[in-house]
């Protein structure tokens, strides 16, 4: 399936078209050469089996009492002029251009000297024919003719030995360009299908390697252009970087005395108002930590910490401790199911993505609810999963809860839209499988990411 546009041009059609056509064009052109060149050699061939009939006749004119005759006997005449393919025929013409014997039908030839023979096209009944004429020393006028099937059929021999190897040739040759276009075109296939493997991420250069030389000036354009996309992706990170760092401080700062203000004894409208600028405080400093998060999440491939191999029950074990206050103080039973399951991973990613899953469980599941964290190895596949009793997500929302600031219309929660965006782009980072389903049929959500296992190590399935 292509989604390229109806009026695209294919280069290997354009190709193949002017080969074809080329090769059309100089095998109709060998055959017209052809085609005389074999007209030329059945006349040359049998043109001089004319001449003996020719001089036999001329040989054998007798002038006497009774005017000018053929001194020849009837049947030595019928041999001279006979043959079993062609009809062959004679005439004598005086000087003064009167026939004396032969065929009637056959037409007067043109000039001849006197002593010479010539070879002309004639027609007779109908049919055309090869004739010789010669203009005898005695004055008479002798044509032979003969009709055309040996010659035509030396033709059409000479044309079928030269015309069929060329046709071979021809379609030979065709084939070969077909196979050489596509061979010549495959580096440009590779390159294709390296692009569309990449991540939307990814803008590292294309490698050059077995690139035709006619294609690398387009490699090196292109390439330039990924490396201004590259620098201007590394300043938005930066920026976004720096900003969400510089902001963390003074919104923790303002936090802390938020805390520290409604320790005092205050007025209950002053309290109030003390309430709502901590909550804000608390969500524009958990929107500074994620915006680092994306960015740390967004870093281009070839600038991130080398991957390590990282067990998803260990980070599973750190969550429980780190998470263990905060889902008491949402009122969530938070509960961990851990088993091995080794992966590939960046050391501070992962950490991030469960982080999230986590957060995102808590904001969302109501007071007296639970969520549940699970890790292990599936059909030796590693994964890890968060299920909750909240809301759950519609499945018409589970393709738009991973945008950023997005967030279902309607749900409860002081979410900022970033969780699960984050989780996508470590997803993806990772090479893994984002799946967001429900917990069960009537409430809840889970979400699971599928990892490629770590290679080389040794994966004990465990229930999904």
């Amino acid at each position: 399936m292509s989604d390229a546009p109806a009026d695209t041009t294919s280069l290997r059609r354009q190709l193949l078209i002017f080969l074809s056509g080329s090769l059309i064009v100089m095998i109709v052109g060998a055959t017209v050469i052809t085609y005389f060149v074999a007209v030329s050699a059945a006349n040359g061939a049998y043109d001089r089996s004319l001449l003996d009939p020719l001089r036999d006749i001329a040989d054998h004119i007798r002038t006497d009492g009774r005017g000018a005759r053929v001194d020849l006997p009837q049947k030595a005449l019928e041999a001279l002029v006979y043959d079993h393919l062609d009809t062959v025929i004679y005439q004598v013409r005086s000087e003064r251009n009167e026939i004396i014997d032969g065929a009637a039908e056959l037409a007067a030839p043109p000039s001849v000297p006197l002593g010479q023979h010539v070879f002309f096209d004639g027609n007779y009944r109908g049919a055309p024919v090869r004739v010789a004429a010669l203009h005898a020393s005695n004055g008479f006028i002798v044509q032979v003719g003969e009709t055309l099937n040996k010659r035509n059929r030396l033709v059409r021999e000479i044309l079928l030995a030269e015309l069929v190897p060329t046709l071979l040739i021809g379609a030979a040759s065709i084939a070969l360009a077909w196979f050489g276009i596509a061979r010549g075109l495959r580096p440009l296939a590779r390159m294709r299908t390296e692009i569309l493997e990449r991540s939307p991420r990814d803008l590292r250069p294309i490698a050059k390697t077995a690139l035709p030389a006619e294609i690398s000036p387009v490699v090196d354009a292109f390439n330039r252009m990924l490396d201004h996309l590259r620098e201007a992706s590394t300043l938005q990170q930066r920026f976004l970087a720096n900003a969400a760092h510089q902001l963390r401080t003074p919104l923790a700062g303002l936090q802390m005395h938020h805390e520290l203000l409604m320790r005092r004894k205050l007025p209950a409208d002053v309290r109030s108002e003390l309430e709502r600028m901590h909550s804000a405080t608390t969500r524009a400093a958990h929107l500074a930590n994620q915006l680092l998060a994306l960015a740390k999440a967004e870093s281009a491939p070839d600038q991130g910490r080398p991957l390590q191999v990282i067990d998803l029950m260990t980070i599973g074990d750190f969550a429980a401790r780190d998470w263990f206050s905060k889902a008491v103080a949402h009122k969530v039973d938070l509960g961990f199911a851990l088993e091995p399951a080794l992966i590939k991973g960046d050391p501070l990613l992962i950490p991030e993505l469960v982080d999230n899953l986590i957060d995102n469980a808590l904001r969302y599941t109501p007071a007296g609810g639970a969520a549940t964290v699970t890790t292990g190895v599936h059909d030796g596949t590693p994964y890890l999963s968060v299920e909750d009793t909240g809301p759950g997500i519609a499945v018409a929302e589970r393709s738009k809860v991973v945008e950023r600031f997005y967030r279902i219309p309607g749900t409860n929660g002081d979410g900022s839209g970033l969780g699960l965006a984050i989780v996508k782009e470590i997803v993806d980072r990772h090479a893994g499988v984002l799946e967001i389903g429900a917990r069960d049929a009537t409430r809840g959500a889970r979400v699971t990411v599928r990892f490629p296992p770590a290679a080389g190590a040794a994966q004990k399935n465990s229930p999904a």
